[in-house]
């Protein structure tokens, strides 16, 4: 058997090196070369059927694709130029070919993918990473998470994670994490924490003598702080202390956030939150919003030169591993971009303990399938709306001195984690799919028939017109249609006199002063506005010139006492050639109408 199996081998590897030579005259001068759609595939791959006399062809062509692939590694030096990678990437289209032909293994591909990525250091994988992007379509065809290639495709993904830096190599990470998105369906579970553990292997060390030193021995602070007159530097000194520590024993909570279920942690939580947001405001106020940030190598903990061709803005937005020395503590409380870091954590595990709320947990519980990721723990009332305040209060602090770029950050802080919410109440309900079964021919034919009748124009009705109850009121002699048939009264067409309202709001008048209660005043007060304002209405289509003898007294009656030439109550006229002051007299108990 091993007879046959070794010539079977070498013969395959000599047909894989011919057709690889063939791709090579096929190249292009891009970084990662087009795929080979041009070739006869008859021509070249009916070899790989013959090659072998063996019946176990796929184990042959791959033990003769793994050393062709070891010879190409170790033949070339990936780091001197793209040729080497031209030559690989070429290699892996010819084994993806021959298993799209189902001559080799479907996981092939992925499995010598996983081989070269765990032989080569991090720039070259950043290189071999491109490959996977560009042929993603043909790749990921009927991959699934939990068996096959598609379970290859994770583990290679994971473990480059594992080996990448998080703070180095933030760009990489994401790059590998947009692959996985593309490569797998939204509902795929594989990727998905259904357990909800938390990260607690993440673990924040500090100098923790600076908080025993802030307590109990204040005097050691400075050299400056005295027994009985301590300087205000000694002050400040003693203040930054108590925040080092304070600030930085808070990550324990935002690594396991179930630490916070009991009660003298969460209530130390409580008091290390208006701490930290006190000092951040009293740094605002001291050394100004908008500090530069300090991205010098000792606050990032960097000892290496930055690349030449990094810019200032990707100096900005890089996501650090912060340092907890205490020597560089007060220049990171001035930094914006810490400060914002920590107030983020904080509202994160704020928003993880509204979720525990009865309120939210009533809701959630009423779709939720998944109980690995409920927590037993419900949120007192009290606890509750300390939650929601001390959200308002981060919040804040996001937005204190900040301008408008302040509120574009807590607003897309706010829209990420809503969505995060959303995310967690789909885990819940035990990732349902996202995805919906085509429609059938049937229910299209269906929707396309009462489509078409919605649609059709309805039919002309001849001479039908009227209703069958206004043609038995016509044809009814008993009653009065004398209106009905006449359009031409006048009743019926003409407006109504600015005069006609005035003794209807001289009625109201009356009622109101028998009226008991306010709300009927306010009531009657009302309708008197609405009747006075059509008569001034119609008033003003033809005796808008008696309105400018109107001061603030806007009442029909005054307008009816202008037009006719009668000073209205409290007006002065010339009679006789003296002043005179006409009031109008009402009846006994009624005041003058307005």
């Amino acid at each position: 058997m091993i007879q046959q199996v070794a010539p079977a081998i070498s013969r395959l590897k000599e047909s894989l090196k011919a057709t690889l030579a063939d791709f090579r005259s096929l190249s292009t001068s891009s970084d990662v070369p087009s795929f080979p759609t041009t070739i006869d595939r008859d021509k070249y791959f009916d070899t790989f059927k013959t090659s072998t006399e063996t019946n176990d062809t796929k184990s042959c062509l791959e033990c003769a694709s793994r050393e062709l692939l070891y010879d190409i590694v170790t033949d070339f030096d990936l780091e001197s130029s793209l040729e080497p990678f031209r030559t690989l990437y070429q290699f892996f289209d010819l084994i993806l070919i021959l298993s799209e032909l189902e001559i080799s293994d479907p996981q092939l591909p992925f499995a010598l993918i996983e081989e070269t990525l765990d032989t080569q250091p991090i720039d070259n994988c950043k290189r071999i990473f491109s490959y996977l992007e560009a042929r993603i379509e043909r790749l990921t065809v009927g991959v699934d998470g939990t068996k096959g290639k598609g379970i290859i495709l994770l583990r290679l993904c994971n473990e480059l994670l594992r080996r990448l830096s998080k703070s180095e190599d933030t760009v990489f990470c994401g790059r590998i994490f947009v692959f996985l998105t593309k490569s797998f369906p939204l509902s795929e579970r594989s990727g998905v924490n259904l357990r909800g553990e938390f990260h607690v292997e993440n673990k924040t060390t500090f100098d923790e003598r600076w908080c025993q030193l802030a307590e109990n021995q204040p005097d050691r602070m400075s050299p400056m702080i005295g027994e009985n007159d301590p300087s205000e530097a000694a002050l400040a000194a003693d203040a930054c202390n108590r925040l080092y520590t304070v600030l930085w024993s808070t990550q324990h909570e935002f690594a396991e956030p179930v630490r916070l279920f009991q009660k003298p942690v969460l209530d130390n939580f409580k008091e290390s939150l208006d701490t930290v947001i006190k000092a951040f405001r009293s740094s605002i106020d001291e050394h100004g919003h908008n500090a530069p940030p300090v991205t010098s190598d000792s606050r990032r903990g960097l000892k290496r030169k930055w690349d030449g061709e990094m810019k200032h803005d990707e100096l900005d937005s890089y996501n650090p591993k912060y340092l907890t020395s205490r020597e560089l503590f007060d220049l990171e409380v001035r930094d914006l971009v810490f400060r914002r870091h920590i107030l983020v954590q904080f509202l994160i595990v704020i928003e993880f303990l509204l979720s525990l709320s009865p309120k939210y947990k009533k809701y959630l519980e009423a779709e939720a399938k998944n109980r690995s990721v409920q927590f037993a723990y419900t949120l007192s009332e009290d606890d509750d709306r300390w939650a929601e305040t001390a959200k308002k209060d981060v919040v804040n602090a996001l937005n204190y001195k900040s301008g408008m770029d302040g509120l574009l950050f807590s607003r897309t802080v706010d829209s990420v984690l809503t969505r995060e919410k959303n995310w967690v109440k789909w885990k819940a309900e035990n990732c349902v799919s996202f995805e919906m079964d085509p429609a059938s021919t049937e229910h299209v034919a269906v929707s396309k028939l009462a489509g078409r009748e919605a649609t059709t124009l309805i039919n002309n009705l001849g001479k039908v017109v009227g209703a069958p109850a206004l043609t038995r009121v016509w044809f009814d002699d008993s009653l009065d249609v004398t209106a009905i048939r006449s359009n031409t009264e006048n009743s019926r067409i003409n407006l109504p006199t600015y005069r006609s309202y005035n003794k209807p709001i001289e009625g109201y008048h009356l009622d109101k002063d028998f009226a008991f209660t306010e709300q009927e005043k306010e009531d009657i007060d009302e309708s008197i506005s609405n009747v006075t304002w059509r008569s001034l209405r119609i008033a003003s289509r033809d005796r808008f010139q008696l309105f400018k003898n109107l001061d603030d007294d806007l009442s029909v009656k005054s307008l009816i006492a202008i037009e006719d030439g009668i000073a209205p109550a409290g007006k002065e006229t010339e009679k006789d050639g003296k002043k005179d002051t006409q009031t109008n007299t009402e009846p006994d108990g009624v005041k003058p109408m307005q």
